[in-house]
Parts: C-alpha cells; sequence; structure tokens
C-alpha cells in the first residue's frame, strides 16, 4: 500500500510544482517532493509496481473487465440480474454513453498511462544519479513501454472509431499522451486517429522489444513481468488484428519457433484459468493475481480480482433449490453451449414447475456423462463452464451439485455457470469475492491461432492447418504433433458449432472454444466484422432482443469525459 500512496503523492506533487501561483500552496518540510522521490532504482520499482497493478483495479481486471464489457458485447454471457438497464443495454449491443461499467474501464485505462507515464518521465534523472544500473533501468522502461502500449490497447480497441489502421486509419482513434498533465488545460486533447493511435502503441513495443531483448523473469518474485518473448508476441498479435500478414509472420513465427514455449497437457490446461498452474510453459504473459480477502479487487492494492463476485457458480441447496455463491449475476449464454456441439436434451424432466433437482432426468445425466467421455462434445465445454446436476463445488466443506443458474426462471434455458476465473479449490468466499485465479493473457494457443490465420494469408493452407489442429489435439488430450482422427481435413471442414459464422470455419471456432470466456473473441468480432453475423446467432438475451448497429463495435465515450474535455468528439451512434 505504501507503493501506491508514494506513487499518487508524487503525481500530485508534479502537478502542483507545475500550476500557477494561485494553485494550492502547500508547504511542508517533511513532505515527499519530486526532487526526493524518486531517487534508485527501488523507487522505480516501487512505480512499476503500481503500473502493474492497474491491470488488475476494480474497473478492469480487479472487477468490471469480461462480465460487464466485452462478455456482453460478444454474447460470451447472459445476465441472470435484471435489475440494472445500463447493464441489459450492454447485453443488447445498445450501449449508453452515462454506463458505469464503461466509465469504469475508462478511467482505469487512463490511470494505467498515468502511472507509466510518470514512472517513464522519471526514469533519466535516477539514471543520471546511478549510472551504473543504466541495465535495470532499460529493463523497467521496456517494462513501462509494453504497459502503456497495453492500456492504449484496451482504449483504441474499445473506443476507436474504427479498428484496422489500413482501411480506417483515419476515423477517430483515442487521444495520445506522453506526460503527466499539469494543469487543466493539458486535459483538453483532441481524439488522434486510429492510425495514428495504432502507430503510437507499435512504437512503445518495437521500442520494448529492443530493451528487453533475451530478458526472461523465472525468480519467484518477477515471473509476472513483461519479457522479451511477451513483447514479441504482443506484437505479433496486433499486426495480425491489423492484418499485416508479413510482419505477423515474423513476429509470430519467431515466437513459435525460438521461444522455447509449448503447449502443456490438456490435464494442465484444465485448470491454469483456476488458481492453479500458473506461469506454464504456454504463458507469454498473465496478469498475476492471489487471494486477497482484504480488498477483493476493489481497488488497485488488493492482490486478486472479485470477477468470480459477479461469475460465481450456482449450487443445489439444502432444499434442492438454487442457491447462490456470491452476487452470481450473468452465466453463459445458453446458445454457446450448443456450440460446442452439446446436444444431449435438456436436464429438467418435461412438465417440471420449479428448478428443484429431484426434477432433474436420470437419463440426461447419464447421456451427458456418456458424451463427455467419448468426447462427442468439445471437452473445452466443461473447461469453461460447470454443467448443472453434473458437475459440482465445495461449499462449506460438502461436495454440492451445481444447479440451474439462480433467478433463471425459464426452465428449459440451459442455465450453465461460469468455470474459468473461479476457485473450485479454495472456500466458498475464495472462489467468489477474490478467486486468485492468474489471467493468462497471451499464451500459446492464441499465438498457434492467429500465426495460423497469417499462414493462410500467406499462402500456406498446409501450415495453418497443422497448427490449428495442434490446438485441437490438445483439447482431445492427444499428442500435439501427431496427426490425429480428429484433425480438421481443410480450413472449411466442419467444426463442432451447427450456425452460419462457425460452422465450416475452422480457424474462427478454435479462437472461439479455445479462448472462450478469456475476452478475445470481441476483438475477433470487430477486426472479422462479423458482429452482424453473430447477433443473429444469438438473438436476445434475457433482458430483450439483441439491437445491433454498425456503429455498435466503437463503444460510447462515457459522459462524463465529454463533459471535462472540450475537445472530445464522441463516436457516430450515441
Amino acid at each position: 500500500m505504501k507503493i501506491f500512496h508514494k506513487l499518487l503523492m508524487l503525481v500530485m506533487l508534479t502537478a502542483m510544482a507545475s500550476c500557477s501561483d494561485d494553485f494550492v500552496n502547500v508547504d511542508n518540510p517533511g513532505a515527499l517532493t519530486p526532487a526526493q522521490y524518486p531517487q534508485t532504482v527501488a523507487d522505480l520499482e516501487q512505480l512499476l509496481t503500481g503500473a502493474y497493478a492497474t491491470q488488475h483495479a476494480n474497473g478492469l481486471y480487479g472487477h468490471t473487465m469480461l462480465a460487464k464489457n466485452s462478455w456482453l458485447w460478444d454474447h460470451t454471457t447472459d445476465l441472470s440480474w435484471q435489475g440494472t438497464p445500463t447493464w441489459i443495454q450492454l447485453g443488447q449491443n445498445n450501449s449508453q454513453p452515462n454506463d458505469s461499467f464503461l466509465y469504469d474501464n475508462w478511467r482505469e485505462l487512463w490511470r494505467g498511462v498515468q502511472r507509466t507515464n510518470t514512472l517513464l518521465a522519471s526514469l533519466e534523472a535516477v539514471r543520471q544519479k546511478s549510472p551504473n544500473d543504466s541495465k535495470a533501468i532499460d529493463q523497467i522502461k521496456g517494462q513501462a513501454l509494453f504497459l502503456r502500449a497495453w492500456y492504449y490497447f484496451y482504449l483504441v480497441t474499445t473506443w476507436g472509431e474504427g479498428f484496422n489502421a489500413g482501411t480506417e486509419g483515419g476515423k477517430l482513434g483515442v487521444p495520445i499522451l506522453t506526460e503527466v498533465a499539469a494543469s487543466l488545460d493539458e486535459t483538453q486533447v483532441a481524439r488522434s486517429t486510429v492510425k495514428e493511435t495504432w502507430d503510437f502503441i507499435i512504437g512503445d513495443l518495437k521500442t520494448a522489444e529492443g530493451l528487453l531483448n533475451g530478458v526472461n523473469w523465472t525468480g519467484a518474485t518477477d515471473k509476472y513481468k513483461v519479457s522479451g518473448w511477451a513483447v514479441k508476441g504482443f506484437l505479433g498479435k496486433i499486426y495480425a488484428y491489423q492484418a499485416d500478414w508479413a510482419n505477423a509472420k515474423t513476429y509470430l513465427g519467431d515466437v513459435v519457433t525460438n521461444s522455447g514455449k509449448s503447449l502443456v497437457s490438456f490435464d494442465v490446461y484444465k485448470d491454469m484459468f483456476n488458481g492453479k498452474n500458473e506461469f506454464t510453459s504456454e504463458s507469454l504473459f498473465e496478469l498475476n493475481l492471489n487471494v486477497d480477502m482484504t480488498a477483493r479487487g476493489g481497488d488497485d492494492q488488493s492482490m486478486g480480482s472479485s470477477i468470480g463476485m459477479v461469475i460465481a457458480p450456482t449450487y443445489v441447496g439444502d432444499n434442492g433449490g438454487q442457491a447462490a455463491s456470491a452476487w452470481s449475476n450473468v452465466f453463459p449464454h445458453a446458445k454457446n453451449i450448443a456450440r460446442f456441439g452439446f446436444n444431449e436434451g435438456h436436464y429438467f424432466k418435461p412438465g417440471s414447475t420449479s428448478a428443484n433437482i429431484s426434477n432433474v432426468d436420470p437419463a440426461y445425466i447419464a447421456r451427458s456423462l456418456e458424451a463427455k467421455k467419448k468426447q462427442t462434445v468439445d471437452p473445452r465445454l466443461w473447461v469453461a463452464c460447470y454443467q448443472p446436476y453434473v458437475d459440482s463445488m465445495i461449499v462449506s466443506g460438502k461436495k454440492r451439485p451445481i444447479s440451474h443458474y439462480l433467478d433463471i426462471t425459464e426452465l428449459d434455458m440451459e442455465a450453465w455457470s461460469f468455470r474459468k476465473f473461479t476457485n473450485p479449490t479454495g472456500t466458498e468466499a475464495e472462489i467468489n469475492m477474490s478467486s486468485g485465479a492468474n489471467i493468462p493473457w497471451l499464451r500459446l494457443a492464441d499465438v498457434y491461432l492467429l500465426y495460423a490465420e497469417t499462414l493462410s494469408h500467406s499462402g500456406d493452407n498446409a501450415g495453418a492447418l497443422e497448427y490449428i489442429n495442434k490446438v485441437k489435439r490438445r483439447a482431445y488430450g492427444l499428442p500435439v504433433n501427431t496427426p490425429s482422427a480428429v484433425d480438421y481435413k481443410s480450413l472449411t471442414d466442419l467444426t463442432k458449432a451447427s450456425d452460419a459464422v462457425l460452422k465450416n470455419d475452422p480457424l474462427k471456432y478454435e479462437r472461439w472454444a479455445e479462448l472462450f470466456g478469456e475476452g478475445h473473441w470481441w476483438l475477433d468480432v470487430r477486426r472479422w466484422q462479423i458482429g452482424d453475423k453473430e447477433a443473429a446467432y444469438y438473438q436476445r438475451i434475457r433482458g430483450g432482443a439483441i439491437e445491433w448497429s454498425p456503429t455498435d463495435y466503437a463503444q460510447p465515450i462515457p459522459i462524463n469525459e465529454i463533459t471535462a474535455n472540450v475537445n472530445m468528439r464522441q463516436n457516430p451512434g450515441y
């Protein structure tokens, strides 16, 4: 906590020292001043810790990310809770400028930019005092640039009027800030273009690439830090997103061939989103979280995340009905269950009038277990989700079956629970209020599929198919590098999905299924411009029909920002 207090005081004092004479005059000889802090590499490391911590602040992966933003736009989730109209509107692709969740995202992403800018502005003064620490300072600078690029990545992919710098480069991106504002006038910054924003992100990462070249962190206390391979992987991802296939092939190919990373086994993979198997051989960049019941992801002083609070599974109570393990606000959209190939009927007997375990059809349980055993359904369904009355969780030391999701009155709806990013082996409170589950933000399976996509655009369909199949083989517990019976035979082969978007597109299906619930699908929907097709598949959420418009790819600039910044322009459609 002292780290964050020092960081906050530094920013305040820097601004105060730069403002006009009519600013509040503070004369305290014992106060921390910019001349006193930072002085050493250890001080810079404290500021860097603050820059990392912002990634899991309340408005980001500490709470609001996923279940209160991108999972709704791409319909990973539906809402059991129906008491917040703007939350429902997010799920209808009808986001509002006054939405508090969007403002939380916006505020914390800019806080991350502010903190990295503060750190970057302090580096050279410390270098002059400690020239022998230049290598360590370069590594800190490389990490700060990566993190600033990370925050800008989310800013432009969420609020950029366009996505692709080549085809939409002249549209509105986001403001580019490289210094901490010292006056109100310096906060009145207009939006740069989409191309300018992406060029800025890539520029930061290219500089970081040089500073972190060959850097790997293996110690118990620093393995969460940005490595040289994380930078290369992030650059490759961005180049693929921008359809810059030549650069994507160079960077992704380098990671695939030379990083030493490998896909973990299915047994390791299935639990690496649940507080186990952290920093595996597959991980390139991972948000490091721990169970922390003191703050529970409520702010960036927390070491944990309360995402699990919102997505908490529900279980069978003593009366055979439904019981919540926390807020339990959202559940996997019912149409996602079928997309994994699950077609075993419904768990309640026909004519059931309540969500009670006594109404569960035993034949359904038997069919489900058989499908799981024979792998006639994509095994990743059970990595991502808990199945009602088949799977279970521990509550107060007692094993409880997962229930039909709480508050879902539609008894004929598939109302499963999320499994990723919960902690099924913790106490009930830890499972949900502060799961401690790491976020493997960039991992090799993602890189393999982006590399496959790149190869398919580079005339190498056979190579593309092989990297798609490597990911699929792992999902079925098979040797990754050996041809198998589950392999796709072509880039238009049948998948487990039956809808028009994914049925005959193994690349898209594998990205959807492999990365389900990890926050990547919305970005794929944006860059492939398939929002209308996805809306046609999902059709509605419990709160109403999906209302798709082409302007829905870009979210509305929060009204707070429009009011505060006279040069800020709103996105079209809002």
